[in-house]
């Protein structure tokens, strides 16, 4: 073999070994991003083992305030929800500002929207639903940065349902779920 042979033969040799690093770290890229949604989906599910999370959660689900208390005015109406809740007030506080967090992780693309909707859309809906009347107005002042990510989650997943996308609940759609065989 000749020395123009042999060079020749090195380039393809290393432009093989060139595609398959790139091969391979498609695949690793790929396995790092399953294992990174594997782990914030886990943090996620780890809320639901917080006392603080649960009961400002329950406190939410199951408050009943009569909002024509609230006088529009911001600082009052935050006095008035404080007082209103009393000592679970920082344990609601826990689970609008989880919800605030959650939806900065989920626009930035640090958390699967599929993770969170599966394992609290039925609850972060909800959560919504019993602080409209504080959240609905911010929506119409221009400028306004409270609570922006809880707003915007609240509408990616209505849209993510209105359009046929969402799921029925999990006793329901997958009712006839087995668990894989063990190899």
């Amino acid at each position: 073999m000749d020395l123009e042979s042999a060079s020749q033969w090195a380039e393809i040799l290393g432009l093989i070994t060139i595609l398959g690093a790139a091969i391979y770290s498609w695949f690793q890229i790929k396995e790092l991003r399953r294992a990174r949604d594997s782990t914030t989906a886990m943090n996620l599910a780890a809320n639901f083992q917080s006392q603080d999370f649960v009961i400002g959660l329950t406190t939410i689900l199951n408050m009943e305030f009569d909002p024509s208390k609230m006088d529009g005015e911001k600082s009052n109406d935050f006095e008035i929800l404080k007082e209103h809740f009393g000592e679970d007030w920082p344990k609601v506080m826990v689970v609008l500002t989880t919800w605030e967090s959650i939806g900065v992780l989920i626009h930035r693309g640090d958390m699967d929207f599929h993770a969170f909707y599966d394992l609290f859309s039925g609850v972060f809906v909800k959560s919504y639903e019993k602080f409209s009347f504080y959240l609905d107005p911010i929506r119409e002042k221009e400028g306004d940065k409270e609570m922006e990510w809880f707003i915007w989650l609240v509408d990616r997943v209505r849209e993510y349902e209105k359009y046929g996308s969402g799921t029925s609940p999990a006793h329901m759609a997958f009712k006839g779920w087995k668990p894989p065989e063990r190899k």
